[in-house]
């Protein structure tokens, strides 16, 4: 049972702070790459239905508002030759997400085609032939248009290398920030320009964040190259804990928001992220580090998305915020501990300020609508007990807050609503052990 009520008596105070702004989030999401996609198809219909609802449905489930794909190198096989039924299954996924509202698809290549690279190999690295520069360029752009026109799916960014810093038995290709800078400023961005592509581009995608200024930096100083990139994007996988099932709070050794991205308005993205190895762990401790991975990147690094890695794995791991088992499916704790995010947190609303840790153990977020004025205000218990905060308000007012709990006994379910204490102008929330709770209200 959950108890929160107006009672102010545990002294160890949350200041939400209206007026302090901090960056617009422009969604969260997950990718339909490698299998994932594919996993749906395995299932039923009537769970394909339910499933799809789960994820991307705001009233029926966690109302994820972003789709990461695969940009399938297999597209183009040969100079010339294009196949566009490879990718189907994420074609099929994104048409289902459209259904239900969902507007943001973007891309990310793992490789360009085989004869583009100077190791004719689409796995263990290698690199894009200086000669086919321009080649890519335009396969890219192809791409975008060929989905509007084809699928009336509008992809509305485009991210050059997924894990440019990996060279991998699966498909892959190394960059350097020198290689970026020539391709983006001399090829991608001229022919995005004259083809008129309205997708932004993304780059560089390392596989974690303290990666970030080597492959960057070089395209952010050049002012030609610059302003051609609309969104820096890395990886967290230097907080996933990777086989280490019995650690559930990230690393504090995150990086802080990117210098050169903030100084010249450019978006952050945290693009990718899972927990890799070990057995599939479906209970709390998993959805405890996932919430504290998120609040990480938005607290500390500032990023504007969070994208998970898969919908649907089926790697025998915790990869996926769902997994697929046989002919059906096994919900995580984490899918519920994101949907605390992305079920309130919508595109538009901005990260606002209050006191992020209040006490050992618990981590506290807060975002708003700027038109709508509707709040959230996250709070995440690590602690195996029951922690008590006295959230107060400050630059604003509100009549109640309704909380929405994830725990080892609840699923993201919405609790009675709480009364504001008029007198200290906020409410005390005693919040169950190893737990995230989302309250949400609307400025009076």
């Amino acid at each position: 049972m959950l108890f929160i009520g107006t009672t102010m008596i545990f002294g160890q105070s949350v200041e939400v702070k209206w007026n302090e702004v901090h960056q617009t989030i422009t969604g969260f999401g997950a990718s339909g790459g490698n299998s994932s996609a594919q996993n749906f198809l395995k299932l039923s219909e009537s769970d394909r239905k339910a499933l799809c609802d789960l994820f991307f449905s705001a009233d029926k489930g966690i109302g994820l508002t972003m789709v990461r794909n695969e940009l399938y190198w297999h597209i183009e096989p040969s100079p010339g030759v294009w196949d566009w039924k490879k990718d189907s299954a994420q074609v099929w996924l994104m048409n289902e997400a459209q259904k239900r509202g969902v507007n943001y698809f973007w891309s990310a290549a793992w490789s360009m085609p085989v004869w583009m690279k100077d190791n004719q190999d689409i796995k263990h690295g290698g690199h894009l032939l200086p000669a086919h520069y321009q080649d890519y360029a335009e396969y890219l752009s192809k791409y975008v248009r060929e989905y509007k026109s084809r699928f009336n799916l509008e992809i509305r960014a485009v991210s050059i290398q997924n894990e440019p810093d990996q060279s991998t038995n699966y498909q892959s290709c190394l960059w350097n920030g020198s290689q970026f800078l020539n391709f983006v400023k001399n090829n991608l961005g001229p022919t995005f320009r004259k083809d008129r592509i309205k997708a932004k581009i993304v780059f560089p995608e390392p596989s974690d964040f303290r990666k970030i200024t080597q492959f960057a930096d070089s395209t952010m100083n050049d002012p030609d190259a610059r302003k051609y990139v609309s969104i820096i994007a890395a990886h967290q996988y230097d907080q996933s804990f990777l086989t280490k099932p019995d650690t559930i709070s990230p690393k504090d050794s995150l990086e802080g928001a990117y210098g050169l991205g903030k100084k010249y308005g450019k978006e952050l993205w945290q693009s990718e992220n899972s927990f890799i190895g070990g057995k599939p762990e479906y209970g709390i401790i998993k959805g405890i580090g996932a919430a504290l991975m998120i609040y990480n990147t938005m607290v500390k690094s500032e990023v504007n998305a969070y994208v998970w890695w898969a919908f649907l794995n089926s790697w025998g791991d915790n990869e996926g915020l769902v997994d697929l088992t046989g002919n059906t499916y096994k919900i995580s704790k984490r899918l519920y501990a994101f949907g605390n995010f992305s079920k309130f947190v919508r595109p538009g609303y901005v990260m606002i300020g209050i006191t992020n840790t209040p006490k050992s153990g618990v981590y506290c977020l807060a975002f708003k609508n700027p038109k709508t004025k509707k709040f959230a205000i996250i709070m995440i218990n690590k602690n195996a007990e029951q922690s008590g905060v006295d959230a107060i308000f400050s630059g604003f007012k509100a009549g109640s807050v309704t909380p929405w709990v994830t725990s080892e006994l609840y699923d993201l379910e919405k609790q009675s609503d709480v009364k504001v204490n008029d007198s200290k102008n906020g409410f005390t929330a005693n919040l169950p052990g190893l737990s995230i709770t989302t309250f949400i209200g609307k400025e009076n």
